[in-house]
C-alpha cells in the first residue's frame, strides 16, 4: 500500500507540472499577440504569468494550501480570458488608431506636408519605433523621410538619419522592394542581417534586424513605399504587423492621391486668373488705342493685303524699354494688333520660323513668360504715351 506522503507528493508534482505548462502556453500567447499601439496590457498579462510562475502550488491539503492552489489556478483562468479579451478586441482598437491618424495626416493642406506627417502617424498607428517613407522614380528608390520614437538621439539612429539624405538607391530585380512594384502587396522580411537580397548599406546603418514594408499606390501606380520596424523595443513582427502597414498605406495612398489633385486644381485656376487678367488689359488697352491716318510705307499697287490695325499702331508706336531690334519692335507692334505668325511674315516678307525667333527674343528681353503678357505691356505703355501727349 502506497504511503499517503508519496501520493500527496505526486499529486504536487503534477499540479507543478500543469501549472508550469499552462503559464508556458500563456506566455507564447501573449508573446504573439499584436500589440496595441500606447497600450501596456500585454505587458501587464507577462509581469501577472511571472508572478504566478514564481508560486509554487503545494498539493497537500493541511492549513490553507489547498486554498491558495485553488487561488492560483483561478488566476490562471483570469489571465487566460484576459488573453482572449486582449486578441478579440486588438483589431478594432488598430483600425480605429489607424483610422484617427489617417485622419490627422488628411488635414494636411499640402502634399509635401503629408508625407512630412505620415512616419511619425504610422509609429503611432502600427506600435512601431522607426518608420520611413520612401519615393520611387522609374527604377530609383529614394527615402524621403524618417521618424523615431524611442532613442531617437542614440548613435544607430542619428546615423541612420544622416544616411539617407539624399540617398538614392538603384532597384534590382531580387530585391523586396522590387517585388512589391510588380506584386503589389507587403512583405515582412526577417533576419534582415543576414539577408542578400536586400540594399546591405542601409541595413547596417539602421542595424534593423526585421521590417515590414508596403507599397503606396496612387493614381493606380507605386509612388512609393512604407518601411517600419521596432528595432528599439526588440519586439518581433508578425503578420499582424504587415496587415497593419499595408491598411495604413493604402488610406495614405488614397490620401496623397487627393491631395495632390487639389494642388494642381489650385494651380489651374491661378492659372486661368492670370490670364483672364491678361486678356482684360489686352482688350482694354485695344479699346483704349487711338486711331490715327498714317502714310502707308509702301506704295499702294505693291502694298500686302491690310492686317486690320498694325498700320494704324506702328506709326504710334510707344517708346519700349532700350534692347529690341527695329526688327523686334516691328513684330511687337503687329503682334499688339492681333497679327498671327503668318500673318506677321506675310507683312514683313519673312519666314515664320524667323517670326517665331523674334518673338522668342521679345519675350526673353521683355521678361514676359507668354504672348500675352508681351502685348499687354506693349499696350500699357502705349496707354502711358498717348496721356502724356
Amino acid at each position: 500500500m502506497a504511503s499517503p506522503y508519496s501520493t500527496t507528493a505526486l499529486a504536487q508534482a503534477d499540479l507543478q507540472i500543469r501549472q508550469k505548462k499552462l503559464v508556458t502556453a500563456l506566455h507564447t500567447a501573449v508573446d504573439a499577440a499584436p500589440v496595441e499601439p500606447g497600450s501596456r496590457s500585454a505587458a501587464a498579462l507577462t509581469a501577472r504569468l511571472e508572478r504566478i510562475e514564481g508560486e509554487s502550488i503545494d498539493a497537500e491539503v493541511r492549513g490553507g494550501e489547498a486554498a491558495r492552489a485553488g487561488a492560483l489556478l483561478a488566476e490562471l483562468s483570469a489571465v487566460q480570458n484576459d488573453l482572449r479579451e486582449h486578441m478579440f478586441g486588438m483589431p478594432f482598437r488598430v483600425l480605429s488608431r489607424i483610422r484617427e491618424e489617417l485622419a490627422r495626416i488628411r488635414r494636411a493642406t499640402t502634399s509635401a506636408e503629408a508625407i512630412a506627417s505620415a512616419p511619425a502617424a504610422l509609429c503611432a498607428a502600427g506600435g512601431f519605433d522607426r518608420a520611413m517613407i520612401s519615393s520611387l522614380r522609374g527604377s530609383t528608390w529614394l527615402p524621403a523621410g524618417l521618424h523615431v520614437g524611442a532613442d531617437a538621439d542614440s548613435a544607430v539612429n542619428v546615423a541612420f538619419r544622416d544616411f539617407i539624405q539624399d540617398l538614392r538607391i538603384p532597384l534590382t530585380s531580387a530585391m523586396p522592394e522590387a517585388e512589391l512594384v510588380r506584386r503589389r502587396v507587403p512583405a515582412l522580411i526577417q533576419h534582415a542581417q543576414s539577408e542578400p537580397r536586400l540594399f546591405r548599406p542601409l541595413v547596417e546603418v539602421s542595424q534593423t534586424r526585421e521590417y515590414v514594408v508596403a507599397p503606396i499606390l496612387a493614381n493606380g501606380s507605386v509612388v512609393g513605399y512604407l518601411h517600419a520596424d521596432a528595432y528599439s523595443s526588440g519586439r518581433r513582427l508578425t503578420g499582424y504587423d504587415r496587415e497593419r502597414i499595408q491598411i495604413f498605406a493604402d488610406g495614405f495612398g488614397l490620401i496623397l492621391e487627393r491631395t495632390v489633385l487639389l494642388e494642381r486644381l489650385a494651380l489651374q485656376r491661378e492659372r486661368i486668373a492670370k490670364a483672364f487678367c491678361t486678356a482684360r488689359m489686352m482688350t482694354e488697352g485695344l479699346s483704349a488705342a487711338p486711331v490715327r491716318l498714317v502714310r502707308q510705307s509702301t506704295p499702294a499697287a505693291e502694298s500686302k493685303p491690310p492686317v486690320s490695325l498694325p498700320g494704324m499702331l506702328a506709326a504710334s508706336a510707344p517708346r519700349l524699354p532700350d534692347g529690341l531690334t527695329p526688327r523686334e519692335r516691328e513684330v511687337l507692334a503687329l503682334l499688339a494688333s492681333g497679327a498671327t505668325n503668318a500673318q506677321i511674315a506675310d507683312r514683313l516678307t519673312v519666314s515664320e520660323t524667323t517670326v517665331k525667333s523674334h518673338v522668342k527674343h521679345i519675350l526673353r528681353k521683355l521678361h514676359a513668360s507668354n504672348r500675352a503678357e508681351a502685348i499687354a505691356r506693349y499696350l500699357y505703355l502705349a496707354r502711358s504715351q498717348d496721356r502724356a501727349l
